[in-house]
């Protein structure tokens, strides 16, 4: 389908270049020639223009209007010379291999999006691996885009070591030179609003590696067929991400462009099975009959039809990786180099998946043995590496330059010249990896171990780069069988730092998993028990604190299963609370109860830390405000109260459940509408709420200060500050909740806070807003699986739906969602009554 277009311009599709007379053709080359140079582009044309992918490059558009004639194949044909700005951010680029050849429609279609598509600021270019996205996406920026009309361009790979999705943001922003704010949350708004104001384009290479069937340590060496296929397994590891994709296609006036190359599309950009608005996906396909027959022309192979050409490139799917493997077979041979008949000889049966891996296996039997044995050293690397290291690691390092020499001329090995990095593409990787018999892969880390272990210890650590060496020293620890060591260097090294100072959850749970032997965690590599416990116990929290309590949980009650095993009666007394925590988050609220309970008995009975037991109490005076039981909840936190009463901390976190009781014991009086007012409650918020805050205070000044308790304190005093009406007292508090909030990654109180500056909004008269910060309040609650506040969400959408949007359907699939959550998991008397409550009431009006 072609778009409509502005009146005054009009499109015409040439069935054929063919059809277009000879006089025709060259009039309108002129005027393309006389108005365009070569690195620029076109600069009339519509929003909108269909490109043919279908391999026919015939099939072009060409766009007719005031007098002048824009065909962009014919424009980006031209652009021959390349150009790599000093003043670009090329922070990893790409080796590019020889000869890149047509891909001409596909290079037109980008630059038409870059100039004329005002309404897609993200661009998806969706592949299986060896298809070429990176290698386009390089050429076409370093050929195509007008390097003065995009000033600020990044080019950022996440196949490389150190890529990180908050480095990209932080190195990012220092490029743009914005200020880089601590809070992680925070540089990715600063960053949006740096794209809002100025006009940069950002390539974001292999961005699949930030989802979770890719973020994991091994997937370096994963292949398409590997990975799994359910919406979660796209989901992005790190919230973060989701919201700035999310927001690069929603936000108003946005100036930048956003191109992804990807094996696997985000799945926070679908709703109802369809791309949000913003965001358009494009799937790189093979080569071009015509372009395939070029390419091998140009790297060498003159000998044979080009029928007979076409033919062979058919057998493998015109497949840009197979392709080029093949053409280093042909050229390596020793009587028929550059002849046709050298692939036309290899005898490959079945289809041509099988054909693509058979030349993998021709292009690796035809090495010599030091080239295998290099190969596979590569292969070991998470991502490229630099001579010099090549140089110490290599088993044969007399033959080194001849075997990087011929690994390069089978199109086996990649290389920057500019930089001297070497690298392999995943599919490469995969398999040479996996030619290492078990003892030559222990032997091949192991001298990475060695080489990596002689690096200098960084004095100071300040930022996540400090820690690269000993990260990857880690790596080949675990692939070398050292896996009690790994643990040890975690442990000693880096482990804390990743934890607390960086925050860096999804990378802890990326390092950890590599100790296990299943995404399940259920076989680990460590021997020890309490080693293995250690290292479940961390993924727990990790898995926590990055808002997916789901996946803690079983880990959590794997650890405790282990510490009862061992009679760890301390640690298992720690653990039964960890893990009622996080079920009562989740819903799964009658075993929150019975482990808090079991935590209890156990500190009595074993007369176990009293620093523990405030904790054990107020916990289960918190699960008791849920399940509507007051005076359990209020004995309990007496109980709690009395224990230590000189224990600051956990007095403060005391006042804060007693305002949540309060807080829920108001909501039920409206609700149930029971008396006049509940002015008494709402009073019991705001002043338990004070005394919260207070103490937060008196522990920072007497010890330190704890983030999450200011947290709670101001969202509940904002929360009760809204109750009453005092919108403004409202707004200051719940403003100092989500800043500290996002500084500490606490993602379960940020949808909290979230939900309050939604009903807040929406007492204000803004809508808009409302609606906007309750929808994000529901991707996190979705994503996360937090039912608690997922029932609360979905009370207030159900509002808005019946207030705003006089939608009484729409409005009762958000009440029905809403009572189906506040049941959780086993229903009353173990459910969220309020919510419960709430949401029956209102499916009654409706």
């Amino acid at each position: 389908m072609v778009s409509q277009v502005e009146s005054g311009c009009k499109i015409e599709k040439v069935k054929s270049q063919k059809s277009v007379d000879a006089k025709g053709q060259a009039s309108m080359a002129k005027k393309d020639n006389a108005r365009k140079s070569k690195s620029e582009e076109p600069t009339s044309a519509p929003k909108n223009v269909d490109f043919n992918l279908d391999g026919n490059v015939d099939n072009s558009i060409i766009v007719v209007g005031d007098n002048a004639v824009v065909n962009y194949h014919a424009a980006i044909s031209a652009n021959v010379e390349p150009h790599e700005p000093d003043y670009w951010n090329l922070k990893h680029p790409y080796p590019m291999p020889p000869n890149f050849t047509g891909r001409i429609a596909e290079r037109a279609m980008l630059t038409q999006w870059l100039n004329d598509d005002s309404e897609n600021r993200l661009f998806i270019l969706h592949a299986l691996g060896g298809f070429g996205k990176s290698a386009l996406t390089w050429h076409w920026l370093t050929h195509d885009v007008n390097p003065k009309t995009w000033t600020k361009v990044v080019f950022w790979s996440f196949y490389e070591g150190d890529a990180s999705f908050e480095n990209f943001i932080e190195e990012t922003l220092k490029y743009l030179k914005q200020d880089v704010p601590q809070n992680k949350r925070e540089q990715v708004d600063e960053l949006l609003k740096a794209m809002q104001s100025q006009k940069v384009l950002l390539i974001m290479d292999g961005f699949e590696r930030l989802l979770r069937a890719y973020g994991h340590m091994n997937a370096s060496h994963q292949s398409d067929e590997d990975k799994k296929r359910e919406d979660t397994d796209r989901d992005c590891v790190n919230l973060n991400t989701e919201h700035f994709l999310r927001s690069i296609c929603s936000m108003p006036n946005m100036k930048s462009r956003a191109l992804m190359t990807t094996r696997m599309s985000p799945h926070a950009l679908e709703k109802f099975g369809q791309f949000i608005q913003g965001c358009r996906e494009e799937e790189l396909k093979a080569m071009r009959n015509d372009d395939a027959i070029a390419f091998f022309r140009a790297q060498g192979v003159q000998k044979g039809t080009n029928h007979e050409v076409e033919e062979v490139c058919g057998s493998y799917g015109f497949h840009p990786l197979s392709l080029r493997l093949l053409i280093g077979h042909i050229m390596s041979d020793f009587k028929n180099a550059g002849d046709i008949a050298v692939a036309q000889k290899l005898n490959v049966s079945g289809d041509i998946a099988d054909h693509q891996n058979h030349i993998l296996e021709v292009s690796y039997n035809g090495l010599s043995s030091s080239q295998q044995k290099l190969l596979s050293t590569i292969g070991c690397f998470r991502s490229s590496t630099k001579l010099d290291t090549l140089e110490s690691v290599a088993e044969n390092k007399q033959t080194l330059e001849n075997d990087l020499h011929g690994l390069m001329k089978r199109g086996l090995l990649q290389y920057d010249r500019n930089n001297k990095i070497f690298d392999l593409h995943p599919i490469v990787r995969r398999f040479a990896y996996d030619r290492l018999t078990a003892s030559d892969r222990t032997a091949a880390h192991s001298r990475l171990v060695n080489y990596f272990d002689a690096i200098p210890k960084s004095e100071k650590v300040e930022k996540l780069e400090d820690l690269a060496p000993v990260i990857e020293l880690y790596h080949h620890m675990v692939r070398a069988g050292k896996s009690k060591e790994a643990l040890r260097l975690f442990i000693d090294r880096f482990g804390k730092a990743i934890h607390y100072q960086f925050g860096n959850y999804e990378l802890e749970i990326e390092l950890l998993s590599g100790l296990f032997n299943d995404n399940e965690y259920e076989q680990s590599k460590l021997e020890d028990e309490l080693d293995v416990a250690f290292s479940l116990n961390q993924l727990a929290s990790s898995y926590s604190l990055s808002g997916q309590p789901r996946r803690a949980v079983p880990l959590f009650e794997m650890h405790n299963v282990m510490r009862e095993k061992a009679g760890d009666k301390k640690n298992l007394a720690i653990g039964l609370g960890n893990v009622a925590q996080f079920q009562l988050v989740i819903g799964v609220l009658s075993d929150a109860e019975r482990n808090l309970r079991r935590q209890i008995d156990l500190c009595e009975q074993n007369d176990l830390d009293k620093y523990q037991q405030p904790g054990i109490h107020y916990e289960l005076g918190r699960v008791y405000c849920y399940l509507g039981k007051w005076n359990d909840a209020e004995a309990q936190l007496n109980i709690a109260k009395n224990i230590k009463k000189d224990h600051i901390q956990a007095q403060g976190v005391i006042w804060s459940y007693r305002a949540l009781r309060f807080m829920l014991m108001a909501r039920e009086e409206v609700i149930l509408d029971t008396r006049k007012s509940n002015n008494e409650y709402r009073i019991s918020v705001i002043e338990a709420a004070k005394r919260a805050l207070e103490l937060a205070d008196e522990m920072a000044r007497t010890h330190y200060p704890v983030p999450r308790d200011y947290v709670d304190a101001y969202r509940f005093l904002g929360a009760a500050y809204f109750m009453n009406n005092e919108l403004t007292l409202a707004e200051e508090n719940l403003s100092k909740a989500l800043n500290l909030c996002r500084q500490i990654n606490a993602v379960d109180a940020e949808a909290d806070i979230l939900l309050d500056l939604a009903r807040l909004r929406y007492a204000q008269g803004d809508f808009k807003d409302a609606q906007e910060k309750a929808s994000e309040t529901l991707m996190i609650t979705e994503r996360s699986g937090y039912v608690l506040q997922g029932a609360d969400v979905n009370l207030f959408l159900a509002q808005y739906a019946l207030e705003q949007e006089k939608d009484n359907a729409k409005a009762k699939v958000y009440a029905e969602t809403a009572k189906k959550l506040a049941h959780c998991d086993d229903g009353p008397p173990y459910y969220y009554k309020v919510a419960y409550e709430e949401a029956e009431r209102m499916l009654e009006k409706l």
